[in-house]
């Protein structure tokens, strides 16, 4: 089973490339895009992550016409692919930072699948990490994943803790063979050509952050990091 893989931009900020890279970067300001990922196949429509509140997408002046690329709200990014999000019927949210489930609300008929250290930890944060909102989750009933996991034929979803307790990697047989939506937040810089893959600058664990990277980059897959710029669409 081959699947296609659709980034969705929902949203950006302005940070700076430290928040990508630990320990390298800080100071030099970065846009940071904010992807939901379409994956369709298996006669499923299915999202991994389901990015910034639409309620929240404000377009910093200067992204567009430095980069080339428009936000728009999850279900505008949809509809460009006749979709409605009645037609989403599962959902992975990679982690429970805001801005990756910031539209869960929106996807009534989904199955959603999360790890349940993530689910425990964003109704519960620790006072340090102000990126959780239990807002985001209420009402849904998640499928509560412990491990790694096959979702569907050719779609597995791979515990990856450090970024957060809960993190999933997904992968993904696709068109240019394994595909890995990395979960955790980084971008390409975190994947120089040699040497080993450096630790997401954030994390609640970092020597966790730094191994779980490190089986991204050995695995052989396409990467797709959380927050690279320009991500390409990947076919089935």
């Amino acid at each position: 089973m081959s699947y296609t893989v659709i980034p969705l931009l929902t949203g950006v900020r302005n940070p700076d490339q430290g928040i990508m890279t630990y320990q390298q970067g800080y100071g030099t300001r970065i846009w940071l895009p904010i992807w939901s990922f379409l994956v369709r196949g298996a006669s499923r429509n299915i999202l991994v992550d389901t990015g910034l509140d639409e309620n929240e997408l404000i377009v910093p002046p200067g992204f567009t016409e430095e980069t080339g690329l428009t936000p728009a709200s999850l279900s505008d990014c949809l509809k460009t692919h006749h979709l409605e999000p009645d037609d989403i019927q599962v959902v992975i949210n990679t982690h429970l930072h805001d801005e990756h489930c910031g539209n869960n609300a929106l996807f009534s008929r989904a199955v959603f699948y999360a790890h349940r250290d993530e689910i425990a930890f964003c109704r519960n944060p620790h006072p340090l990490d102000h990126r959780y909102d239990d807002y985001f989750i209420e009402g849904i009933s998640f499928q509560e994943l412990d491990g790694d996991r096959e979702i569907l034929p050719g779609l597995a979803v791979l515990h990856m803790p450090g970024h957060t307790a809960g993190t999933l990697s997904v992968e993904i047989e696709t068109g240019l063979g394994k595909t890995i939506i990395t979960g955790f937040c980084c971008n390409g810089r975190n994947f120089p050509k040699h040497g080993p893959a450096i630790c997401p600058g954030v994390h609640i664990d970092a020597i966790k952050a730094w191994d779980s990277i490190q089986k991204v980059k050995q695995s052989g897959a396409h990467i797709m990091p959380m927050h690279e710029l320009q991500l390409a669409p990947v076919p089935a």
